[in-house]
């Protein structure tokens, strides 16, 4: 009896090959994942090279890369030359280490601790509870505290979906007569700096966990805002600094159950003044039918944090709990949205 292998299907049978094509597709998200892991576009990106050539520079078997590149060859990710040699193109160069599009990080970030708890994703559905704890043992925050490696991935895949997802959003906000945005839970401020030089006579505060904001001061410099950004380590469980006028909560509010995140919202609450204004940016699960970027993301968060996409109403219920009035909302074409809310 034959395996099927990814492309057995006949093209006629359209509708198991599509099937097929979900089937297997955490095979090609793993091989995607190996390739990001041993930095083959970087090697590939001065010159062509046979699977001889990627594996002493890997140091992993040569027929195993071999049938890996022709794999990835096949998805499209590098192409092949008649030689028996394999090189870098437009999609592979996303594999980059270090360049402005890239998106090694997220490669790096899904393709293990992540694909691993993915792996438990029953558990998340039948208990409600997160996956991730349940394979490692531990929380997500915990675990980056104890891997220095994960957390790198993990920011480096936050800072390249806030490039996709989230500047967009900004580049088209007015943020006139703003003179100083608090980032609560701004990780290593890569949207702090995107959008202090935007608006260069803007000040702000990066607020986050000490360990977190530790790397945030080479973001603010090679971005040239250093000078007009005080980065404060904290608890926001805790209190947030005084002294913004907009109080930025980008994608924070998702890891936390209500309760939790009524606590954030409610330090916001007592930071703040009656001119001041809370922006909350984060998912928002819509109505009626979804895309599958949204049905991913939405159980991302049960399988990462043990909680799900929070709907309009849901937002509404949870800022009102906490002393705010909701204030507009603001839908884009990426799977994030941005609520604006004032002091009730």
């Amino acid at each position: 009896m034959a395996l099927y292998t990814d492309n057995a299907q006949p093209e006629g049978e359209s509708s198991s090959s599509a099937l097929l094509e979900i089937i297997y597709g955490y095979k090609r998200t793993q091989a995607l994942f190996v390739a990001a892991k041993l930095g083959i576009a970087d090697i590939l990106s001065n010159c062509p090279k046979t699977a001889d050539e990627l594996a002493k520079a890997t140091n992993v078997n040569s027929l195993s890369i071999y049938h890996l590149m022709r794999l990835l060859v096949s998805m499209g990710i590098f192409s092949a030359e008649k030689n028996d040699k394999f090189k870098l193109n437009s999609m592979g160069k996303y594999l980059l280490t270090g360049t402005s599009d890239s998106l090694r990080g997220t490669i790096l970030g899904n393709g293990n601790e992540g694909y691993q708890a993915w792996g438990n994703l029953l558990y998340g559905v039948k208990t409600g509870e997160s996956s991730f704890d349940y394979t490692f043992k531990m929380s997500a925050y915990s675990y980056f505290k104890e891997n220095s490696e994960a957390a790198v991935n993990f920011n480096e895949w936050m800072k390249e979906t806030t490039r996709e997802w989230i500047i967009p959003l900004f580049e088209a906000y007015d943020f006139s007569g703003v003179k100083t945005i608090v980032d609560v839970g701004g990780n290593i401020g890569t949207l702090t700096a995107v959008i202090l030089k935007a608006n260069p006579k803007m000040q702000a505060i990066l607020f986050d966990q000490e360990d977190v904001v530790v790397g945030a001061n080479k973001v603010l410099e090679v971005a040239g805002v250093a000078d007009r950004c005080q980065i404060v380590g904290g608890n926001f469980f805790d209190s947030v600094p005084p002294g913004g006028d907009v109080y930025l909560i980008s994608r924070v509010l998702l890891n936390w159950e209500d309760a939790d995140a009524i606590k954030i919202l409610k330090n916001c609450y007592q930071a703040m003044t009656p001119k001041d204004k809370l922006m909350v940016v984060d998912f928002m699960f819509p109505p009626g039918e979804i895309s599958p970027l949204i049905g991913v993301n939405s159980l991302n968060l049960l399988v990462m944090c043990g909680t799900i996409m929070r709907t309009e109403e849901e937002f509404y219920n949870l800022l009102s709990s906490s002393g705010f009035q909701l204030t507009n909302i603001i839908k884009t074409k990426s799977p994030v949205s941005a609520i604006e809310a004032k002091v009730a």
